[in-house]
């Protein structure tokens, strides 16, 4: 009987032991915290729990860690410190495009110089602008002109390079020129005195008349019409006698 009972009593003993095995020792207890365990004092904050369990509010004046750098939870004054607003970084916004009617006008106004400086053309007439980016346009112009033995083309390309109101001109011409058949009256008049002198000399000594030119005008580029006169010479023939009237 008294073995039995010690072979149960054993049984138990080894069941009680499992038992506290099992079961958390009472000297098992939660991580402790202190202040230097934060980088700063608004991490210590989130640790300021009700009790102030970790005893970082030496003070108990609901501040942790005070001591520790910032970031903080509040301000020197005590009040709760505002987080800085978050700073937007705006995207830098790109110059307005070139004005069209701005580009217009600048470039007129550059071909207008050219046609004053060209003697070889008069006339300058607009043929239009077309945009080629956001801050560059070409515009286009025609200029003609006609001398006495030329006839000039020119195509006028003014390209502007800007933005919004303020622009810049750069002027590439082209230009070609014919050379036109056209008399001139210095040229009209030496052949018609010419002219004048054969038919003279038809009639007149070997020395010949001097011959008047009046009235020269022209009839078109190639045609100049004019009157051309000169003064006969007559001889006394040999046999000729002297005629007197009676008193």
């Amino acid at each position: 009987m008294g073995r039995w009972l010690r072979v149960v009593l054993a049984s138990v003993a080894m069941i009680v032991v499992g038992l506290a095995a099992q079961a958390p020792g009472a000297s098992a207890h939660r991580r402790d915290y202190d202040c230097a365990d934060f980088a700063n004092q608004a991490e210590a904050e989130e640790y300021l729990l009700p009790g102030d369990p970790y005893n970082l509010d030496a003070d108990s004046d609901g501040i942790a860690c005070e001591d520790l750098p910032c970031p903080c939870s509040y301000s020197p004054g005590g009040t709760i410190e505002e987080p800085p607003p978050p700073v937007i970084h705006e995207k830098p916004k790109a110059p307005p495009k070139l004005n069209k009617a701005v580009a217009r006008s600048a470039a007129t106004a550059k071909a207008r110089r050219y046609n004053g400086r060209n003697p070889l053309i008069s006339l300058l007439s607009f043929q239009g602008c077309a945009r080629s980016s956001r801050y560059k346009i070409r515009c286009s112009f025609y200029g003609r002109g006609r001398t006495q033995t030329l006839s000039t083309g020119c195509n006028i390309t003014v390209i502007v390079k800007g933005e919004g109101s303020l622009a810049s001109t750069k002027l590439r011409p082209s230009c070609r020129s014919e050379r036109i058949l056209y008399l001139t009256f210095a040229r009209a008049e030496g052949a018609i005195s010419t002219a004048a002198e054969e038919l003279a000399a038809e009639r007149e000594p070997p020395a010949g008349p001097t011959i008047l030119l009046r009235g020269a005008q022209r009839l078109n580029a190639l045609e100049i019409e004019a009157s051309a006169s000169w003064a006969l010479r007559t001889r006394s023939p040999k046999n000729a006698k002297r005629v007197s009237s009676p008193a």
